[in-house]
């Protein structure tokens, strides 16, 4: 049995682009603090492509001086993708880069920095596709990035699960040095092995190396769970010196574990590693449960290190359990235990969810010392609260330090911020968090709250990540969303999203370059009915011509400046932000091109020069003789220009197909073109 992305968890379960638009989304930095940062998928979003289903802060993964944000879409297309963004005090709506699984495998459905496991000197990352059938039905896959100026379009290394329902890859973590040889280790769930006993579940301990970490599991130490259904290996994490040696440990979620405080109640248990030239050993060193005895808890849902939360030498760990059922069913409860030489088996510190249903612990993280107060403090979501609409969700911190236990009263509260407002419910805000630390650059940890059931700009509800700035409020960046696209007869019609109300604005003035005023005046007028976010109000202008008689005969674009009543001035002129229509856009121009694949046949390697108009958003795609889809190399933005793409004959997952006819299929919103090729190896 598989648990969807965001199902609501009962005590009895276990759990486009505009046509011909092109579209801009720039953060330049003002002032003052703008609006919330909502990331969301560039390709404007698919219903059920639960965007956020994980997120996870990665460090500095390309060298520029600030964390990176990786996030994962487990529905996306039926295959799922994952997402990932460089830190940068200017976010950019277009992600950095982007990877995209095989059909049914829930890529993305984890994401994890695992530290650097190839020993380069870079940080590294992990994607888990656990319903991969790559290997066997279902057995799971996980794809490992190196870390570098350029990243990878393909995964770097790829560790398949050994048997057929195994899931591995289900939960993903950083393992700290756990050999004690010096090199990064990182450790993989896989809740649903049946090697010790029906669904016990397994981890699995991979080891660094100078070059590729092993790809046989062989070589892991494979750590079990105890008795049938325990579903051990569901939540992972690297545990630091919570036992208080000099060995590093990990800890790993056994949710429905029924020995440790009843039915269901669930278990964390730590393995303390090695330092060489001892090697560690499969045995458990310690066991937390849930405080008291508490059925149906699912105690270990969620595992990780709360670092110094308590300021001690010690590393922390803190434990999500969203069925506890006190102070209401599936209220949720969520315990932190320090880290000591001989820990308690039960939390030091713990809070309960407010009311019935809350799930508080779904989801948890270390912020670092987000508050400044010198402890590390600890973000938790509770994705099925309802004070904002059913399953709006919400999301807390809580302080390092604090001495208070009990209720929510004693965790400071991240409301849920929808993207489209007045579509609070079934956001799920608060299913994934994550810290980021320094992702904008001023020195201070960020943080991320996803919510994979929330609509976007489109209203579709495809799920969308808030990232949030050091000092609580959201990154310091100021927000546009400049749209452009042909009317069917022929004008320019002109959208404006900004996190400024009309009274703010003193005057806008849209220019058609060269020199052609289009609008200068008050913003009233313009203001659609309805906002693009909570603080973006959409501005919209019809430009009617003629474009022909311009400075330029090929393109028309604009540019646009914003007088603020305080006297700010704001210039929205960067041609790269407010892109340029291309007059051979306009209805019944052909916006793809295409010339023949060669060489073709192919064997393997082949190529197709194409162009696309430009702004014009594309995808292009290798498909089989029965039309399916076989392996995505590019998307993006058109250019006007000719240029070259090249397959080797690989598939998504990156096998070799075996020889035939197959297609190059480029297509935009209104326009394909379809190009053949033979592949004989």
């Amino acid at each position: 049995m598989f648990l969807s992305t965001y199902p609501k968890m009962t005590s009895n379960c276990c759990a486009a682009l505009c046509l011909g638009a092109l579209i801009a989304f720039s953060m330049l930095p003002v002032g003052a603090q703008a609006g919330p940062i909502h990331l969301t998928d560039y390709a404007g979003g698919l219903a059920n492509q639960e965007f956020g289903g994980s997120v996870c802060g990665l460090g500095d993964v390309n060298g520029n001086g600030m964390n990176d944000i990786l996030i994962g879409a487990p529905g996306e297309s039926n295959t799922g993708a994952a997402f990932l963004w460089f830190g940068s005090p200017n976010v950019t709506h277009s992600p950095a880069e982007s990877w995209y699984g095989v059909a049914d495998e829930k890529f993305g459905f984890s994401v994890a920095a695992i530290g650097d496991v190839n020993d380069d000197g870079d940080p590294d990352f992990a994607i888990g596709a656990p319903l991969s059938n790559a290997q066997a039905a279902t057995s799971g896959r996980v794809c490992i990035f190196y870390g570098g100026s350029s990243l990878s379009s393909t995964p770097d290394l790829i560790i398949y699960g050994q048997n057929s329902g195994d899931q591995f890859g289900f939960s993903i973590s950083a393992a700290g040095d756990f050999d004690g040889d010096g090199k990064d280790d990182f450790i993989v769930g896989a809740p649903y092995s049946n090697a010790s006993a029906l669904n016990a579940g397994a981890a699995y301990v991979i080891y660094g190396a100078n070059g590729d970490p092993s790809t046989d599991l062989a070589d892991a130490t494979v750590l079990l769970g105890e008795i049938a259904e325990d579903h051990f290996g569901w939540s992972v994490c690297d545990a630091g010196n919570f036992l208080g040696g000099n060995e590093k440990s990990v800890a790993v979620g056994a949710p429905l574990s029924n020995t440790h405080g009843g039915t269901d109640a669930g278990a964390v248990y730590v393995f303390e590693g090695a330092v060489s030239p001892s090697n560690p050993d499969a045995t458990s060193d310690h066991i937390l449960s849930v405080g008291g005895t508490a059925p149906d808890s699912r105690y270990g849902w969620a595992v990780r290190n709360a670092g110094r939360w308590d300021s001690d030498s010690y590393d922390d760990l803190a434990v999500g359990a969203p069925t506890h059922n006190s102070p209401g069913t599936d209220a949720g409860r969520i315990e932190i235990t320090f880290g000591d030489p001989s820990p308690a088996t039960t939390g030091d510190r713990y809070v309960t969810g407010g009311s019935s249903g809350d799930q508080l612990g779904y989801s948890l993280d270390n912020m670092g010392d987000f508050t400044g107060n010198g402890d590390d403090d600890l973000i938790i979501g509770a994705p099925f609260l309802v004070d904002d609409g059913t399953d709006a969700g919400r999301a807390y911190y809580y302080e390092g330090g604090t001495s208070g236990s009990g209720s929510v009263s004693v965790l400071d509260v991240i409301a849920v911020q929808p993207l489209v407002p007045g579509n609070n419910a079934n956001n799920k805000f608060g299913f994934a968090v994550a810290g980021l630390g320094d992702f904008d650059g001023d020195g201070s940890p960020d943080y991320a709250v996803a919510a994979p059931g929330g609509q976007i700009a489109t209203e579709t509800p495809a799920g969308y990540c808030l990232l949030e700035a050091s000092d609580g409020q959201t990154v310091a960046a100021f927000g546009y969303l400049a749209e452009s696209q042909w009317t069917a007869d022929g004008h320019v019609n002109l959208l404006l999203s900004l996190p400024l109300a009309p009274q703010e604005i003193l005057s806008l003035e849209i220019i058609r370059l060269p020199a052609t005023t289009i609008h200068t005046g008050s913003a009233d007028g313009l203001v659609l009915a309805g906002n693009y976010s909570d603080a973006m109000v959409r501005y919209q202008l019809l430009d009617e011509g003629p474009f022909e008689s311009g400075d330029s005969a090929s393109q028309v674009s604009y540019q646009a400046t914003i007088h603020l009543v305080d006297g700010g001035i704001i210039h929205l002129s960067d041609p790269d932000q407010w892109q340029a229509l291309q007059l051979s856009q306009r209805p019944g121009v052909s916006l793809l091109m295409a010339r023949p694949a060669w060489p073709n046949p192919a064997n393997p390697r082949t190529a197709l020069e194409f162009s696309v108009a430009r702004g014009e958003y594309y995808h292009l795609t290798i498909r089989d003789l029965r039309g399916c889809l076989v392996r995505r190399l590019e998307k993006g933005e058109g250019t006007g220009t000719w240029t070259t793409a090249t397959w080797d004959g690989l598939n998504d997952g990156g096998q070799a197909l075996p020889s035939g006819l197959y297609f190059f299929d480029l297509r935009s919103d209104d326009s394909l073109q379809v190009r053949k090729v033979m592949l004989a190896r």
